[in-house]
């Protein structure tokens, strides 16, 4: 009996069996750490309470291993998997990069026979697609993201929770630092502060700090020097026990001007009506069509190729696309996000995250949606 239990809190083993098992698939190898997190419960993801799992992917890589008859194997460093439990029955471990690459020989001679059909993920090294052709012929490669991203789209509550103490953290990371901001401020001395704040209310990790002054690249960090009468996006992510956030608020050191008021007003009046759709049964591209219909409600010209996006373990999983067949279904945790240019080329929205239940969706983030007025 292992003293300490990682478990992983959202996979339904008895699907992903019969999802392959429709799919001809007789195995499916995981690499990518969100993957085999989800898969094994193994913290190998980089804001995992100890990154040195991820850190060390290069010596010690990991890899998890689905079987058609619904076992499940774990590929890891010996070290990691002292005194652990992982969410598998079958643990293979090693010490050295070159006691990986044998462990896993003799892994891939027992588990794969010839004429196999094997998935793999899109992050599949080389090394060990080079170890599994040696040894197995003939073998049938498949990538296999979709049945997985598919298997990810559908959250348990252990999940959705997790979402929501991350967005709880970014919500009051947001409060903070617009109550810091001052014209003189350096764009990298915000991007510090929100980063050192994530931590401070409770984020095991930093997924995006996309913070911007104005109409300046907010996807890079650069360090221009804030001005009164600006606006400044504070788009945050934090990570909670693996799973992330994804949330957007505007900030204007001064009086905001009426015009860019109504303009955001309008956004976000489209974004909590496409809330208000996301029910059980209709699909991601219906959904893209309704947002044409509500721009054209209010006199806005679209701007923008998907209208938001799953989020989960990692914060884009899956985007809102026009013609996608993809059927909301309850558990679902969506991120919607709309925008439009200002007056001064500045991207003005709203974004917000909802669970599809079976009544009206909920929406993740407490944080009132006016833009937040400095003034100094």
């Amino acid at each position: 009996m292992s003293d300490v239990s990682f478990l992983p809190v959202g996979l339904d083993r008895a699907r992903l069996t019969a999802m392959m098992q429709a799919r001809g698939l007789d195995g499916i190898f995981f690499s990518s750490p969100e993957n085999v997190f989800y898969t094994t419960g193994y913290p190998c993801l980089p804001g995992s309470g100890n990154p040195i799992i991820y850190a060390l992917r290069n010596q010690l890589p990991f890899f998890s291993y689905a079987g058609s008859d619904g076992s499940l194997s774990l590929l890891c460093w010996a070290q990691a998997a002292m005194g652990i439990e992982y969410g598998t029955e079958d643990v293979r471990s090693f010490f050295t990069y070159d006691l990986a690459l044998g462990e896993l020989t003799a892994f891939v001679q027992e588990k794969l026979k010839p004429g196999c059909t094997l998935g793999v993920d899109s992050t599949f090294p080389y090394f060990l697609l080079q170890i599994i052709q040696e040894n197995v012929k003939p073998v049938t490669l498949v990538v296999a993201d979709d049945l997985i991203h598919d298997l990810q789209l559908v959250k348990t509550p252990a999940e959705i929770e997790r979402i929501r103490r991350s967005t709880a953290i970014v919500d009051q990371t947001v409060l903070e630092l617009a109550d810091i901001l001052r014209p003189g401020m350096s764009r990298l001395e915000l991007i510090q502060e929100a980063k050192a704040r994530l931590h401070r209310n409770g984020a095991h990790g930093v997924d995006h700090v996309t913070v911007a002054f104005g109409s300046a690249n907010p996807e890079i960090a650069l360090g221009e020097i804030l001005e009164p009468n600006q606006i400044v996006t504070l788009d945050l992510g934090a990570v909670y026990e693996g799973y992330v956030s994804d949330n957007r608020r505007l900030v204007y050191t001064g009086t905001v001007p009426e015009s860019l008021k109504e303009l955001h007003k309008k956004l976000c009046w489209v974004v909590a009506e496409m809330g208000k759709a996301l029910k059980p049964g209709k699909t991601f591209g219906e959904l893209h069509a309704h947002a044409f219909d509500l721009y054209a409600q209010i006199g806005v010209d679209p701007m923008f190729l998907h209208v938001g996006h799953s989020i989960g373990l990692h914060v884009d999983e899956h985007w809102l696309m026009a013609d996608d067949p993809t059927v909301i279904a309850k558990g679902m945790v969506l991120n919607i996000e709309l925008y439009s240019f200002s007056d001064e080329a500045v991207m003005i929205g709203d974004e917000e995250t909802f669970v599809v239940t079976d009544g009206e969706p909920e929406k993740l983030s407490t944080l009132p949606v006016e833009i937040i007025e400095r003034k100094f």
